[in-house]
């Protein structure tokens, strides 16, 4: 065990950049865009409540903005009862910046992973190590799978904090504000396990797909982002020509977010307060759990992913 988090602390390193650099620099922005729109700099986005949020029957989630003078002056429109989901919920949309660049993180962290050490040579002195290629290739797989989304989950937890003191702050000098109302602990809390439960079944329905880019980084001795991508694209092609069919690109699909799909089928959703949305998320969390539990192609996806990676152990043994 001392061994496998010795190896990820060292791709922790290694990748640094990816990892840890890229969420503060964008969590940095977010905040000053936050303190801008605060403060009244020019026009601000806000949410007046999220009244007009709709869960539409296609699964899409419409939000309408306004233009605003002054964030501060919507604050003091919010109700006391419906203030602290607002802020949560808000807080988590102001602060989603640097969730735009996780997954090209995590898909190029997996592409080079096992390529870059062929590349420069240096799997020549990490074979010379006491440890197995199992291990090796497990801690490249773990370490943008497991921990770079804690990481940039940790990121955005301090952001919404700073940004719940700023507000606070705010609230010193701003009639009808609570300061109390921006703490929210419970709920804030509460978010955070239900964004660490989705990305869960997220990466389990993904799991195939990310072991298969794994896969291409073990073999692949030139250009591994076209090895990544081109066959699946070829094979939804020649599928499409020949049989005038979808089952590969909805697998694919399936398993890189739309598992859940079927839970927004049929049924419209108006929220009248943000507090709301956290039950409408636990549920659909509830329903996917039960439902990736039963259904035969999640297991199918895990049984792939295993045998991809497999592959990679074994491709790895054989590099020279």
């Amino acid at each position: 065990m001392k061994t496998f988090i010795a190896l990820v602390k060292r791709e922790i390193l290694n990748g640094k950049n990816a990892y840890v650099y890229t969420p503060l620099v964008l969590a940095g922005i977010s905040l000053l865009l936050f303190i801008l729109a605060t403060i009244g700099f020019g026009n601000s986005i806000y949410l007046d409540e999220l009244k007009n949020l709709n869960i539409q029957s296609n699964g899409s989630v419409v939000i309408v903005v306004e233009s605003h003078e002054n964030s501060s002056e919507v604050l003091k429109e919010t109700t006391v009862k419906t203030r602290p989901a607002t802020f949560v919920v808000a807080s988590w949309m102001m602060s989603s910046l640097p969730w735009f660049s996780f997954p090209f993180v995590l898909f190029f962290s997996l592409l080079g992973a096992l390529y870059e050490e062929r590349r420069d040579r240096s799997v020549l002195f990490w074979k010379s190590m006491p440890v197995s290629d199992t291990q090796e290739v497990l801690a490249k797989f773990f370490t943008p799978v497991v921990v770079t989304p804690v990481v940039f989950l940790g990121v955005v937890i301090v952001l919404q904090l700073i940004m719940g003191v700023v507000l606070s702050g705010l609230a010193l000098f701003q009639e009808g504000l609570i300061a109390r109302d921006f703490w929210p602990i419970s709920m804030m809390i509460n978010s955070w396990i239900m964004a660490l439960l989705f990305y869960l079944f997220w990466a389990l329905w993904a799991l195939p797909v990310l072991a298969w880019v794994l896969f291409v980084s073990s073999f692949a001795t030139r250009l591994p982002f076209l090895w990544a991508v081109l066959p699946p694209i070829v094979i939804i092609a020649i599928e499409q020509m020949l049989f005038d069919s979808q089952n590969f690109r909805n697998w694919v699909g399936t398993h890189l977010g739309n598992w859940n799909a079927d839970i927004a089928t049929g049924y419209s959703i108006n929220i009248e307060h943000p507090s709301e949305i956290f039950a409408v998320v636990g549920d659909i969390l509830w329903y996917g759990a039960t439902a990736s539990l039963a259904n035969g192609q999640f297991w199918l996806g895990l049984i792939i992913a295993g045998g991809l990676l497999f592959g990679a152990i074994r491709l790895r043994q054989r590099a020279l």
